[in-house]
């Protein structure tokens, strides 16, 4: 399994992921935030990471290239098992004629492992502003992020309190917790 991304020109990313043999190599535009749709519709599956009334067992994203786009579509099955498919369209504006570029399963928890180490590096190789200067039209998906990586890491949600404040009810984290597990190295679970 491999999972590649990296900006590859102001508003321009390049991905590479191959699963079970089915590889697919594709350049997004800035048209399209796609690493932050990628990663919520991981996430949108995941009961650790978001509420039980926004749980999906199917989710999907478009990645937009000027003029091809890719249709990620994801489906959680038995046993925490992930079905990848990624549809090609020549053009986005021509939607009649598509080529499946991959079809296949995988564990749920495997693959977003290597998509984290990928965005994890990412992360820290660009910063957050840097992200923001290259990628051109959208931020760093911070808060995404940690918590798919806080999942990954602990298999627990994110460490969130409500606290009466000073007039009404407050959702925090906590801020040095927060930059440490930025800053913090996902280990192979091996």
């Amino acid at each position: 399994m491999k999972f590649k991304y990296y900006l590859s020109g102001i508003g321009w990313a390049t991905c590479i992921v191959e699963v079970n043999g089915q590889k697919l190599e594709f350049t997004a535009s800035y048209l399209t935030d796609c690493l932050y749709d990628f990663l919520r519709s991981l996430m949108l599956l995941n009961s650790f990471c978001v509420p039980k009334d926004e749980i999906r067992q199917e989710t999907e994203c478009k990645w937009d290239g000027e003029p091809e786009q890719i249709e990620w579509t994801f489906e959680l099955r038995k046993n925490n098992r992930l079905n990848i498919k990624a549809v090609y369209y020549e053009d986005d504006f021509n939607l009649d004629t598509s080529e499946i570029l991959m079809d296949t399963e995988c564990p749920y928890d495997d693959f977003l492992r290597i998509v984290l180490k990928e965005v994890d590096a990412l992360i820290k190789r660009h910063g957050i502003m840097g992200y923001r200067e290259d990628w051109n039209e959208h931020d760093f998906p911070l808060t995404t992020f940690l918590k798919l990586k806080h999942y990954i890491i602990h298999k627990q949600k994110y460490p969130i309190q409500e606290v009466q404040g000073e007039f009404d009810k407050e959702t925090r984290s906590n801020l040095k917790y927060d930059l440490e597990l930025l800053l913090q190295e996902i280990n192979n679970p091996f």
